[in-house]
């Protein structure tokens, strides 16, 4: 006799044997995994000559490490040089080949080399003109000479008396840009007074030598 009748459900077979039975959670753990060593666990499991390798690798390493941080700063040349004022000499050498014309020597002692851009004569009566022409670049430890020429523009009211003529230079060099006087006694004092007179007689106040 054929038909379909209700399902009923059906039990897992037990188990035969205790080797059957699923493991329990804690027999899997506890075990370890070699890859996971502490630090120190690494350090021990290597080899002596290795850890002496390491160990001298890290000392040299440290010592260059302290070297860099207490080396000073590189110093600038710039600021190492002296200012060129301190430096640099203008000499008077007597009358000139021209007619109103003075030879001087500039002379740098040490440091950077100076360069002469402007030399003048700070009265306004004179005009000043070198040769050669400006500027002139001196190195440490030379010398260059100069010829001024210094031409009477026009008289002062009253006449002036030059008491200390002094010429202005500009001066530059790898520190820095200073304008200085160099003052002169003795003969070039006396020499651009007569110069002075000769153009401008004191009987003449305000006159234009040019115009004589």
């Amino acid at each position: 006799m054929t038909g379909i009748g209700p399902v009923e459900p059906v039990e897992p077979p037990a188990p035969r044997g205790p080797h059957h039975l699923p493991p329990e959670p804690g027999e899997t753990l506890g075990a370890g995994n070699p890859d996971r060593r502490t630090p120190a666990e690494h350090w021990a499991a290597l080899e002596p000559r290795t850890r002496r390798t390491v160990t001298a690798a890290l000392a040299l390493a440290g010592a260059v490490t302290a070297l860099l941080l207490l080396r000073p700063p590189p110093s600038d040349p710039a600021a190492s040089s002296p200012y060129p004022t301190q430096t640099t000499n203008l000499h008077y050498q007597g009358p000139g080949p021209a007619k109103n014309t003075y030879r001087f020597l500039l002379r740098v002692d040490t440091g950077s080399p100076v360069t002469v851009s402007r030399l003048r004569l700070p009265f306004a009566e004179f005009a000043t003109r070198t040769t050669p022409r400006l500027p002139l670049t001196v190195s440490a430890g030379d010398t260059a000479p100069l010829t001024v020429e210094i031409r009477v523009r026009h008289c002062a009211r009253p006449p002036r008396t030059i008491d200390l003529p002094h010429l202005d230079l500009t001066l530059r060099n790898q520190r820095a840009l200073q304008q200085h006087s160099f003052l002169f006694g003795g003969a070039f004092p006396h020499a651009l007074a007569r110069q002075l007179s000769a153009a401008c007689p004191a009987g003449h106040p305000g006159t234009d030598p040019a115009r004589r």
